[in-house]
């Protein structure tokens, strides 16, 4: 009712956006704690921040710069050290200690 009535997204029916935004709010906050897929994650809560406030509350700047500034941070710098992206994919990316 709130995705028809007053939300109203533009270029999605309301019962598709209100099934992905349940899923993205759900899925990628959980995937942030734990640190996988953090850029990702990250990617699709900015998206869905910038939706929200082209289309929905506009009036939310204040709250949303917040979000958006940590998001890009993730999106910039990666997870950190204390992740499972970083168990995964840490050793992947150093450089290899020449042999003599």
């Amino acid at each position: 009712m709130l995705f028809r009535e007053e939300y109203q997204v533009p270029l999605l029916p309301p019962d598709l956006a209100a099934y992905t935004a349940t899923f993205v709010e759900h899925l990628f906050p959980v995937l942030l704690v734990v640190g996988f897929a953090s850029r990702l994650s990250a990617l699709g809560l900015l998206a869905m921040t910038l939706v929200i406030q082209l289309f929905v509350y506009p009036s939310g700047w204040p709250q949303h710069i917040l979000w958006i500034g940590l998001l890009l941070l993730i999106i910039a710098r990666g997870p950190g050290a204390i992740s499972l992206d970083h168990l995964a994919w840490g050793r992947a990316h150093t450089a290899p200690v020449p042999v003599r």
